[in-house]
């Protein structure tokens, strides 16, 4: 590796403009300063992606594969996945390099396989922090080594990726003991991926995990957006904090709604992807709201505050279609474990499929929330007029939930690796690999919240079960196999109500 100071000069990420005659560029987002200034418009900024891994030389790709090839115990597992992109250098022993090479290839978004990665806050945060890189390297290699070991059925993976995830915890609980290292950008990338960790544990460690990635989020003020990499490390934190919420019946905590303002002055507010983060604190509020009710809240009040976000997020899905828009395909044939009914839905990216879904799940809780509210309006007397309308928005509700579950099924198969993007279609398909490295990641939450949807047809629920127990049983994740015990149980609860209505007064 170069000496720092170069290496610095290499991977400028100042926007096109200021690149070009050489003037210090602010990097503010969404727009450099410098050319909002002087009336340009801004080329944007260099993929970090690419800067990652702009400096590894052909020594360096010679060296690691040396390496490799002399470690006996990992060359069944070498020859079974692309080696590249390589990870950094230096980073100890072939079972690190295997980790963090894994993680990278499956986990980041950015110029790989459209069908990989959907993480995008770590490029930006490693090369803003090289020289923290062996925190941040354990962290990576402890993920990436224990999905490996579970996607492979290799135990001994497994015993490496615990010593890793040790490592990884104890070098961030002394970053976390400095007033100055616990609120860099570095420290605070580890904690949440090491978050991806907990998957294998249970729903309680991972909620724990989110909850302290929350508050250290807090704790890092309102300083923390003057860089580049707090945007999507503050909205990863934001997103599982939505989720812990959810399942957890708990409101938004307010200390980090409060962040939302001075984000604000950062951002391109009108941009789908931020009135989004801002409609998932509003949704959970709401469900809380909603669940929480004994009449003090007129439930008129509730449909209406429920209405207004369903509108705004129907605008957000007319905006996706227009920047990231999919489309959809039949496999005739196809593995009905991974086809659903055949389809498949064809994305740029992992990163779209991940914020349509995450725009899909707000939707089905908001349209859950409303059959509830109509319900409990229903109960009521109504004026003939009224109670009309009130039915008829109950099934317009019931289709518009049963149209997302099956929306969030169709990202499967490219999810897992089948699919890889639009040029792709019309070819042969592998489907050799059911199980991808970070597709149960990814899919957990979304197929979850399909599953659990008070519309969700019979036998597309009994496919999103079969879904959440493979990830479990064939990729480690114990969330899924947790959170599939709901869905078992809704499933079961609706067959018995279809045989009570086939049986009526007949039954027993």
């Amino acid at each position: 590796m170069p000496p720092r100071s170069e290496l610095q000069a290499r991977v400028s990420r100042s926007c096109g403009n200021c690149r070009a005659v050489k003037r210090r560029c602010d990097r503010q987002l969404p727009h450099c300063g410098q050319c909002t200034r002087t009336g340009e418009q801004c080329s944007g900024y260099r993929d970090e992606w690419d800067l990652v891994f702009r400096n590894q030389t052909d020594h360096t790709i010679k060296r690691t594969m040396e390496k490799r090839a002399q470690k006996e115990d990992q060359a069944d597992v070498a020859t079974n996945y692309d080696p590249s992109p390589l990870p950094p250098p230096d980073l100890g022993s072939s079972h690190d390099e295997l980790g963090v090479n894994y993680f990278l290839y499956n986990f980041i978004t950015g110029s790989q396989s459209s069908s990989r990665g959907y993480l995008n806050y770590i490029p930006a945060a490693y090369t803003a922090d090289i020289q923290h890189s062996p925190m941040l390297a354990a962290s990576m290699a402890a993920i990436g080594l224990v999905t490996l070991a579970n996607t492979t059925q290799q135990p001994q993976l497994a015993k490496h990726a615990r010593a890793k995830y040790s490592e990884a915890i104890n070098q961030v609980n002394i970053a976390l003991a400095s007033p100055i290292e616990s609120i860099k950008d570095s420290t605070l990338m580890s904690v949440i991926s090491l978050g991806l960790f907990e998957y294998i544990s249970d729903f309680t460690s991972w909620a724990r995990h989110v909850q302290g990635a929350a508050a250290l989020v807090v704790a890092r003020g309102k300083n923390q957006f003057s860089t580049s990499a707090a945007f999507p490390m503050f909205d990863q934190v934001r997103a599982d904090m939505v989720a812990v919420c959810m399942h957890s019946g708990q409101p938004f905590p307010e200390d980090m709604c409060e962040l939302h303002e001075e984000a604000s002055k950062h951002m391109d507010t009108t941009s789908a992807f931020w009135r989004l983060g801002i409609l998932a604190t509003q949704c959970t509020n709401l469900l809380w709201s909603v669940m929480n009710n004994r009449g003090e809240i007129p439930w008129s009040d509730l449909l209406e505050q429920a209405t207004g976000l369903q509108r705004e997020l129907q605008y957000i899905f007319g905006i996706l279609s227009l920047d990231s828009g999919y489309t959809t395909s039949q496999k005739p044939g196809g593995d009905p474990a991974i086809f659903y009914n055949e389809r498949f839905d064809v994305y740029a990216n992992s990163w779209a499929i991940r914020v349509w879904n995450n725009a899909r799940v707000l939707h089905i809780k908001v349209c859950d929330s409303i059959r509830y509210i109509l319900n409990q309006i229903l109960a009521t007397d109504l004026v003939p007029v009224t109670r009309t309308h009130m039915e008829l928005r109950l099934l317009d509700t019931r289709e518009i939930l049963s149209k997302l579950g099956k929306d969030i099924i169709a990202t499967v198969p490219q999810a897992l690796g089948v699919i890889s993007s639009t040029s792709e279609v019309g070819r042969g398909i592998d489907v050799s690999s059911s199980t991808s490295g970070s597709a149960g990641y990814m899919m957990t939450w979304p197929l979850y919240t399909a599953g659990k949807s008070s519309a969700m047809e019979s036998e597309a629920r009994k496919w999103i079960i079969q879904r959440l127990q493979d990830f479990g049983h064939n990729a480690g994740i114990t969330l899924a196999l947790q959170l599939v015990e709901d869905i078992i149980k809704i499933d079961q609860c609706a067959n018995q109500e279809s045989l009570t209505l086939i049986s009526g007064p007949f039954k027993g």
